[in-house]
């Protein structure tokens, strides 16, 4: 019998801290993105914050489920595909350097 899933696709804010080749992945800040198949909502976040981790992926910032529409087919137990890493620069933390070197010196 199949139970029914679910399609969701998850976004979640974090941070690369192993490299993955196979993802072409650096350390540093990171969206990780995903399409699962799952029962609800709760059981898509758990999926994201264990795949996550074996891939060098923290997950420490939102997570965003969004239901959309498959490019998948539902199996007959819960999964994920289609991974992606969107890796950005820490513009608060740049900003803030640059800040740190436009300040005079006060000796």
């Amino acid at each position: 019998m199949m139970t029914e899933f679910t399609h969701y696709t998850l976004l979640c804010d974090g941070r690369i801290v192993e490299p993955n080749e196979e993802f072409d992945t650096e350390p540093g800040p990171c969206i990780m993105g995903m399409k699962v198949w799952a029962r609800d909502t709760e059981q898509a976040a758990e999926m994201i914050a264990e795949i996550g981790p074996r891939l060098g992926f923290h997950p420490d910032g939102e997570l965003q489920v969004f239901v959309t529409d498959p490019e998948a087919p539902m199996k007959d137990v819960p999964f994920g595909y289609d991974v992606q890493f969107t890796a950005y620069t820490d513009e608060e933390a740049e900003a803030d350097a640059s800040l740190d070197d436009d300040r005079p010196t006060i000796h």
